[in-house]
């Protein structure tokens, strides 16, 4: 580094707001100009949120209790006609202005609190809120936020393009042609608009990623992001438990990824000693009990896919006692786990649920061949291996419905990886099997190489959120799914904008250390400062 690359970071008072620029090198080597802006440290958790967690529970609970029972209950939508129950109505309704009362006490943008509202609502209504739509359009709502996101961070806010490394750029442009190939056949067949606009969800939310790259601009975005993102699973956790209450023969109550999710973030903060062990165990009962609640046993899967990479992944987590900390973690769950099944067993009602919970559990990995969950998902896999190798190359195209056999209605191979692969043929499938790969290479790496700091904690959970969500669209929709694919390309940008982040932080630590001899120890955190790019 020569010595015009080398930045004098002068030492002096900042007032609330201000910035004092200096020079910094840039990943091309060039310099580039960057400031430290101190801003007074805000509160996540205001009167409002907590307002919001008490309105949305109330509306949890009594929809829950209200609720018309549904015996055979399909957490993933089936139809463009699905009719969304009126308590995700009267949710998005009345916590979106208090959401905006908690933007200005909070001194956050009006945009960046439509993306927090939008992830409450998602978490916890998931299939109902996105499923609310535009009378007279199929026009849904996560398709309403995105574009008005979009417009807000490049037109009235002119953000600079992303930058993302070319690897990532290449195949997701690639990924995006082929879908919109796609889609121009589907339109050219005369086939269905509806089933054409419908699966073009699938290259389409990936419009996400930038919405999550842009809007995460600090930690204090982040550490938001995660409180919404909680609040939003226990409150659908809550209106699970309600309708327990009230229906306990139902198969499932709760959406399982939106359990697993946070519950992991609570045990890689606890591995990482980051969170206050009483509040943690709290949370962590919660979560556990909406892993009951799921009777998903692709939560089940992911559980020991994640496992075993807290065990082999180095840096996942960061303290030099990993594996037992992480086996003590994860152990306290299974015990946490274990004692809430115990409490279950000893009331009748709760006693049948666990024992269909073991039951559907053990048939689907161990007696396979008697349970008709997994030979539905047997006989749609081959159907959609089927029509790949019909048309391998650029796949069947958009809007031809998926029914075969017996089944009429258009169920979909419940595996996004074949879904991508019949639809859109290998110039789909290997550009995102591409930028899948390339991007877990590139976020580890970023773990390990910063794995010392404070905020690496942030990048792991949401990377080990990617894994979860990876895991789950191989036994069920993810990219065709509003309010799955929505966060899972949000996650891929916040995950990119933590990774960048971290390195320049990280620096700057080295700078500041070449400059000082050695003897200087950065934290920007602890003086209430916040890196800011002025210009390039």
């Amino acid at each position: 580094m020569t010595s015009m690359q080398m930045a004098r970071i002068k030492a002096s008072a900042l007032e609330s707001g201000s910035s004092t620029p200096f020079a910094a090198p840039s990943r091309r080597g060039k310099s580039i100009l960057v400031g430290l802006r101190k801003h007074r440290p805000e509160r996540i958790v205001n009167g409002w949120l907590i307002l919001i967690g008490i309105v949305g529970a109330i509306i949890a609970v009594a929809d829950g209790l209200t609720r018309p029972p549904d015996l055979d209950f399909q957490p993933l939508p089936q139809s463009m006609q699905y009719d969304p129950y009126s308590a995700a109505f009267l949710l998005a309704g009345i916590t979106l202005p208090l959401a905006f009362a908690y933007a200005r006490r909070a001194r956050a943008s009006l945009t960046e609190v439509l993306f927090l509202w939008f992830i409450l609502c998602t978490t916890a209504y998931s299939k109902d809120f996105a499923y609310i739509r535009l009378p007279g359009a199929p026009l849904f709502v996560t398709d309403m936020v995105l574009i008005f996101l979009l417009t807000s961070i490049y037109i009235f806010q002119r953000r600079s393009r992303s930058r993302f490394p070319l690897v990532l750029n290449v195949s997701l442009a690639l990924f995006v042609a082929a879908g919109a190939f796609a889609a121009a056949r589907g339109f050219w067949g005369h086939h269905d608009s509806v089933l054409v606009l419908r699966d073009s969800a699938i290259v389409g939310y990936s419009l996400f990623l930038p919405v999550g790259y842009h809007l995460t601009r600090n930690w204090l975005v982040i550490r938001r992001v995660a409180a919404w993102f909680a609040l939003g699973a226990a409150l659908s956790i809550l209106n699970g438990l309600a309708q327990f209450a009230v229906v306990p023969e139902q198969r499932r109550f709760v959406s399982g990824i939106y359990a697993l999710v946070p519950l992991v973030g609570v045990l890689v903060m606890m591995a990482d000693r980051l969170i206050r062990p009483r509040l943690a165990w709290i949370l962590a009962a919660v979560f556990s009990i909406g892993l009951l609640l799921s009777n998903s046993r692709s939560v089940f899967v992911t559980i020991v896919v994640l496992f075993v990479l807290a065990l082999l992944v180095p840096g996942l987590i960061r303290r030099k006692l990993r594996l037992l900390t992480s086996i003590t973690a994860l152990g306290g769950a299974a015990v946490l786990a274990g004692s809430l099944a115990f409490l279950y067993l000893h009331l009748q009602s709760e006693r049948a649920y666990a024992v269909r919970v073991a039951g559907e559990l053990s048939s689907g990995i161990l007696h396979t061949s008697k349970d008709p969950y997994w030979q539905f998902r047997l006989m749609a896999w081959k159907e959609a291996w089927n029509r790949f190798k019909q048309y391998p190359a650029a796949g069947e195209g958009f809007g031809i419905p998926f029914t075969f056999d017996t089944v009429d209605e258009d169920v979909r191979p419940h595996n996004t990886y074949l879904t991508v692969l019949y639809k859109m043929g290998i110039v789909g499938f290997l550009p995102f099997l591409v930028f899948l790969s390339y991007y877990f290479w590139l976020a580890f790496n970023a773990v390990g190489r910063n794995r010392r700091d404070d905020h690496v904690t942030f990048l792991v959970i949401v990377i080990l959120a990617q894994v979860c969500f990876c895991v789950w669209g191989g036994a069920s929709l993810l990219l065709e799914s509003p309010y799955l694919a929505s966060l899972f390309w949000a996650g891929v940008g916040i995950s990119l904008r933590l990774t960048q982040a971290l390195d320049f932080e990280r620096s700057l630590r080295n700078l500041a250390k070449q400059k000082s001899g050695g003897t200087t120890k950065c934290s920007w955190e602890a003086r209430n400062l916040e890196v800011i790019q002025l210009s390039a």
